[in-house]
């Protein structure tokens, strides 16, 4: 990771799980090396989590109030970081969300490895998606509903392959951040594929789940230890 950078987005405000990110700061904090400490960039409103940060020895930056709503766009707290630490237009962004605290900094050098591998600009990571959409209708009134995606096909099988995009880890080249959608997304954006269920945590119940299977993997771990 030569020419990386570590962006930690942590906004203050969740509808969904009020101070989520200060739930979560750790399990990603922990994970990081402590030879790339100096590598590593937290965005946020937050003062408790800067701070929190300092204690790493991670680099912070206060976020200004526009880059703090809920209408905020990640491409707009991408650019800002790169702009306030003058970072070079042909160096790596490694963005790491909090909402997926099972993420290990192994499977985080396994992705960036892979797009090295790819020769690539962009990456997001791309999981098993639950619903194909083929299935799935747009909500009209009078309960109707008309195809997301018109088709005729029945069997399942004929469907074609698909999946969902996370955020898992998210990389890209600083000189394409202005080419990406709200989403992350580039035209050659290549795509990572996650093996494991993967736990995204958007409320507080999602992180209570997440803490229950971590309480019975550490049991399983002492059992065999034993």
């Amino acid at each position: 990771m030569d020419k990386a950078t570590i962006i930690i987005p942590a906004r203050k405000g969740s509808k969904g799980f009020p101070g989520k990110n200060k739930h979560l700061f750790d399990y990603t904090a922990r994970q990081i090396p402590s030879n790339l400490s100096d590598r590593v960039i937290l965005t946020s409103d937050d003062d408790e989590i800067l701070k929190r940060a300092e204690e790493y020895n991670f680099k912070t930056l206060k976020r200004k109030d526009e880059l703090s709503t809920d209408e905020t766009k990640m491409g707009d707290v991408i650019k800002d970081v790169v702009k306030n630490f003058d970072i070079d237009s042909d160096d790596d962004i490694i963005t790491l969300y909090l909402t997926y605290p099972q993420r290990t900094w192994i499977q985080v050098n396994e992705i960036y490895d892979f797009y090295k591998k790819m020769n690539a600009k962009s990456l997001l990571c791309k999981k098993e998606t639950k619903t194909h959409p083929y299935m799935c209708f747009y909500e009209e009134e009078n309960f109707k509903g008309s195809k997301i995606i018109d088709h005729n096909l029945y069997r399942r099988q004929e469907y074609p392959k698909c999946f969902e995009s996370c955020h898992y880890v998210v990389i890209t080249k600083v000189n394409v951040l202005d080419e990406l959608d709200n989403n992350l997304h580039h035209k050659d954006t290549c795509f990572y594929k996650l093996e494991n269920k993967i736990v995204d945590v958007d409320y507080l119940k999602d992180f209570d789940d997440f803490k229950k299977v971590n309480v019975f993997d550490d049991l399983r771990k002492d059992h065999n230890d034993g």
